[in-house]
């Protein structure tokens, strides 16, 4: 169960940099807006914002997506090199960062009406299933020892 839960928490990191790779490429490389604009207002409204409006969300868009790009990778090699060997402070360090990741991921997009909840539900799954999965193979009880 420790390979499966690994494999599932490597989802959630190859899905999490997918998302803020493209993303960051396409408001640095092809000087895009945020996508979180076209999610929340209505063209109209977007044409009446200030464009330093814009432009500090561009601003955060870059920002919180190259963090997650890196947390994304430092996440995956610790899987990958850590916690399938069945490491405990991997697991713990895991355990908190994605756990507070995902919690303020929902808490962030609360402001903006739930815009990407869909994402939210899929990462928060696959971090609940894969953290269970691992937490459970090394945890478990073996000949009455933990």
């Amino acid at each position: 169960m420790l390979k499966a839960g690994s494999i599932v928490l490597s989802i959630w990191s190859g899905i999490n940099f997918i998302l803020a790779a493209l993303i960051l490429t396409s408001v640095v490389v092809f000087n895009a807006d945020s996508p979180l604009l076209a999610m929340v207002f209505e063209k109209s409204e977007i044409a009446n914002l200030n464009p330093r409006v814009i432009e500090s969300l561009n601003t955060l868009t870059i920002l919180y997506n190259s963090c997650s790009v890196v947390v994304s990778v430092f996440v995956w090699t610790i899987i990958r090199n850590n916690l399938v060997a069945g490491q405990k402070w991997a697991f713990w360090l895991l355990l908190f960062a994605i756990g507070f990741i995902e919690v303020m991921a929902f808490i962030a997009s609360a402001g903006v009406g739930h815009a990407r909840w869909q994402v939210n539900v899929v990462q928060s799954a696959l971090y609940v299933v894969g953290i269970g999965l691992a937490g459970y193979s090394i945890f478990k009880q073996i000949g009455g020892r933990v």
